[in-house]
C-alpha cells in the first residue's frame, strides 16, 4: 500500500513539475492594506488580490482612506510604480490585467511574485502597506 502511495505522489508532483512555467505558477492570493505605524494621523483601510490563471494576470488594489473626493494616489509594487488612482465618493480601485492584451507595469510580471504593495498620496507619503 505505501508502494502504491508513494507511486501516486510522485507521478502527481512529475506531472505538476513537467506543466508549462505560466500554469504551474497560477495563484490568488488577498491581503488586507494597514495603516503604517508612522502615519497614524489617516484614517484608512485596504486590500489587494493578485490572481494568475494560465497566462491570465491581474492585480486590483482597492482603498478607502479619509482624503477629500479628487485626491490621487500612488500604488507602489516591488518597488515599482504600478498606477495612479483617483479618490473619488469614498474609495478607489486600481485594476491591472493582461487579459485585453495589455501588458502589466515593469516589476509587476509575473503577479505571484508580487511582494510589498502601498499606496501613497502626492507627497509620497505612505498611506496603507502590506505583504503578499
Amino acid at each position: 500500500m505505501k508502494a502504491i502511495v508513494f507511486g501516486v505522489v510522485a507521478t502527481v508532483s512529475l506531472v505538476a513539475l513537467a506543466l508549462p512555467h505560466d500554469v504551474a505558477a497560477d495563484c490568488r492570493e488577498r491581503i488586507r492594506l494597514s495603516l503604517p505605524s508612522e502615519n497614524e494621523s489617516v484614517d484608512g483601510i485596504g486590500r489587494a488580490e493578485i490572481r494568475a490563471n494560465d497566462s491570465q494576470q491581474t492585480l486590483t488594489v482597492e482603498v478607502d482612506v479619509d482624503v477629500p473626493d479628487g485626491t490621487p494616489l500612488f500604488v507602489f509594487a516591488n518597488g515599482e510604480p504600478a498606477g495612479m488612482i483617483t479618490f473619488i465618493a469614498g474609495s478607489a480601485t486600481l485594476e491591472l490585467s493582461n487579459a485585453n492584451g495589455a501588458g502589466l507595469p515593469s516589476g509587476l510580471d509575473p503577479v505571484c511574485s508580487i511582494g510589498p504593495i502601498w499606496v501613497t498620496d502626492a507627497d509620497g507619503t505612505t498611506l496603507l502597506a502590506g505583504t503578499f
